[in-house]
């Protein structure tokens, strides 16, 4: 008899060691699935260099108050509209979109990008070549030099 409640014994233990862990795996499930869901519900756009880059266009001044891109640099921190004629469009290797103002990007006070991520929302992006546009944005530095990252067809249009 002593035997079979020895026997018994360590059925109990390995049913509860089973349901135990049993319990755990479903609580680490539900863990990643209410992570998940807190996810997608609070998800901001984050761009290529990590913050935020949700455009506000309620907080973007209006077209008529867009500044030539040489001025820039003056408003580098700020959600602005720039204005200026581009020269060139150069799309990289690895699938990001220049818009550049001058001839030479390096000498030029002000350039726009747009990163490959999201140039599937510009199939036509050659039509802004050589055209006076408007550029809505956060005005933020690259390499010392005044960008505006575009992330949506919203933010430019031809003047």
């Amino acid at each position: 008899m002593p035997r079979s409640l020895k026997e018994f014994n360590f059925l109990i233990i390995m049913i509860n060691l089973i349901n135990g862990r049993k319990v755990f795996i479903i609580f680490i499930i539900s863990v990643f699935i209410i992570a998940g869901l807190y996810y997608v519900f609070n998800k901001k756009e984050i761009s290529q260099w990590g913050s935020s880059e949700k455009i506000q266009e309620d907080n973007l001044s209006d077209s008529s108050e867009c500044v030539n891109y040489v001025n820039a640099k003056n408003y580098i921190g700020e959600h602005t509209c720039i204005e200026g004629k581009i020269d060139h469009i150069y799309i990289s290797s690895k699938g990001n979109i220049f818009l550049d103002f001058c001839p030479d990007y390096r000498n030029c006070p002000f350039s726009a990008v747009i990163f490959k991520s999201y140039s599937y929302k510009f199939p036509d992006i050659k039509k802004y070549e050589n055209k006076v546009v408007q550029i809505k944005g956060l005005v933020k530095t690259y390499k010392g030099r005044p960008e505006i990252v575009i992330n949506d067809p919203n933010q430019i249009k031809i003047k």
